[in-house]
């Protein structure tokens, strides 16, 4: 597992609050899980300056929002920028990692992670951690960029964010936050972990890979 120190986190909070192909994933995650939990409690892991459950907090009103990061300095950021928003009565920011993820047994019925599940150094101890805190057809929603983009989504960035910032996503941001088919496979082959489904969806430059308890 990885933890940015404090002038690190400030820097990446600030980086992510600017960057549109960012901003358009952290919306987009918000939008799908906004539109299937209207209510109910939910868990982000890894979640940085906390911009994913801030979005999702503006959708649904109803929904509990919880969430997780390794470094104190994230969830101290996370934490003011829920209160500049005037969300946080409904957005919770605590320490806490994928390993051990600081809430009792059955207590959510969504968790999600954004471009941070390649940081998990032991994925199956993680992903079992996760099982222990859903409740009985909870799911995991796992969010994470191709390492092999197709053709058609290499154009379709640059169509989009331009060339230089395309560049930039392709040859840095995708060399470390990325996933590889192999490694989708090798988690979908993995055994008593307390899920009962898994799934793939293809989003273009990202992959979705949904678990159900």
């Amino acid at each position: 597992m990885e933890s940015i120190p404090g002038p690190g986190a400030w820097i990446y909070s600030k980086i992510v609050a600017h960057s549109p192909f960012i901003k358009d994933l952290y919306g987009a995650v918000a939008e799908e899980v906004s539109s299937k939990f209207a209510a109910g409690k939910m868990l982000d892991i890894g979640t940085g300056p906390g911009m994913v459950p801030l979005e999702i907090a503006r959708k649904s009103k109803a929904l509990e929002i919880y969430a997780i990061d390794i470094s104190h300095a994230m969830v101290e950021i996370a934490n003011k920028n829920a209160r500049e928003a005037g969300i946080s009565e409904r957005a919770h920011f605590h320490y806490g990692s994928a390993e051990k993820i600081p809430f009792e047994k059955d207590y959510f019925d969504l968790v999600i992670t954004t471009l941070s599940f390649h940081h998990w150094a032991k994925p199956e101890d993680c992903l079992k951690e996760v099982s222990r805190v859903l409740k009985e057809n909870g799911e995991l929603w796992i969010y994470e960029m191709k390492h092999e983009p197709t053709e058609e989504n290499r154009n379709e960035l640059k169509r989009r964010y331009g060339p230089f910032l395309s560049f930039m996503v392709l040859n840095f941001v995708r060399a470390h936050s990325s996933i590889g088919f192999a490694k989708i496979q090798e988690v979908q082959s993995y055994k008593n972990l307390g899920f009962r489904e898994t799934g793939v969806e293809d989003k273009g430059m990202f992959v979705k890979l949904s678990l159900r308890k």
